[in-house]
């Protein structure tokens, strides 16, 4: 699904939270989502979720598929692929099919893999 220079380009996102831009509650979306700025609360999306470097997460998250280059601080629920890049940081727990980690990356949680999960 992802490779190293696969990421959502900002024109098939159908929400992005920009740089400087903090949102506390609930986001829930049916496509896309990039993260660049601070999410607090819970975030679900059917599609794909994206959390730029530099952006923070404080919220459990349920999405379809993930690439994670900043920090979350929550469980991820990934129905399908998480990448975790070599900056990305995460303080959770992790359920997905399957999963990718650049060297470098910190995961501080417990992980379960392989079940069919879904994103609802």
């Amino acid at each position: 699904m992802f490779d190293k220079d696969t990421k959502i380009r900002p024109e098939d996102a159908e929400t992005i939270i920009g740089e400087g831009v903090k949102v506390e509650g609930t986001l829930t979306a049916f496509g896309n989502v990039i993260v660049k700025g601070h999410v607090s609360g819970s975030v679900e999306t059917k599609n794909e979720f994206h959390v730029e470097e530099g952006a923070l997460i404080e919220a459990d998250t349920t999405a379809q598929d993930a690439y994670i280059a900043g920090e979350i601080k929550g469980n991820l629920k990934i129905g399908g692929k998480i990448e975790l890049a070599k900056s990305a940081k995460i303080d959770g727990d992790i359920t997905c099919r399957v999963m990718s980690i650049e060297e470098g990356a910190t995961f501080n949680g417990h992980c379960a893999m392989g079940n069919t999960i879904s994103a609802e």
